[in-house]
């Protein structure tokens, strides 16, 4: 119930700083957001590192509150406001809402509506938050560039919490296809 309220008040402060003026701007970058936030189920799937608890809805349910709501409405709150033009008070600015939202999940984190496996901390959380903010806004204006660091970005995370990587988790629904149209004997 926690995290529909949660999902209710973001909306609300989203309406109230009419961040949908943004999304001409963003919709490319929201996209970005949620396919790479969707991304850590898929290489994470068996050895998750955070995740989140409701008594009331279900983990598909709570994943897709995550990826496709909270997380794009945070980002579109961050940008409402975002200085233009200057560089550090932009950085400062990604920096303020990268500690405010590693400290409501702390909140979160204590009351249960999410817990923390294999390695994964607060700090990792405040990292996650500037990749999210920075890499959203560069995305708005040069997404190649961005693809270019996430790849790294990502394989850093892969590695440095060992992701368990098999053939077919690589290659995904890919590997399903091209297995299928071997010939059979």
């Amino acid at each position: 119930m926690r995290h529909i309220i949660l999902s209710t008040f973001l909306v609300y402060l989203n309406l109230r700083k009419e961040t949908w003026r943004l999304l001409p701007k963003f919709l490319k970058a929201l996209t970005y957001i949620m396919f790479i936030n969707s991304s850590y189920y898929y290489f994470f799937k068996r050895r998750i590192l955070w995740e989140f608890q409701s008594n009331c809805l279900n983990l598909k349910g709570l994943r897709v509150i995550h990826i496709f709501f909270i997380t794009p409405l945070l980002f579109l709150l961050c940008m409402k406001d975002l200085p233009q033009g200057n560089v550090k008070l932009q950085i400062k600015h990604i920096l303020k809402w990268s500690f405010k939202c590693a400290f409501w999940e702390f909140i979160g984190l204590k009351t249960k509506m999410l817990f923390f496996k294999n390695g994964w901390n607060i700090f990792w959380s405040w990292l996650i938050y500037i990749f999210l903010f920075s890499f959203g806004y560069i995305y708005s204006k040069r997404p190649l560039l961005v693809w270019k660091l996430s790849a790294p970005t990502l394989l850093f995370f892969l590695f440095r919490f060992k992701a368990p990587l098999y053939r077919i988790s690589i290659l995904g629904p890919f590997f399903f296809f091209i297995r299928k149209k071997q010939p059979t004997l």
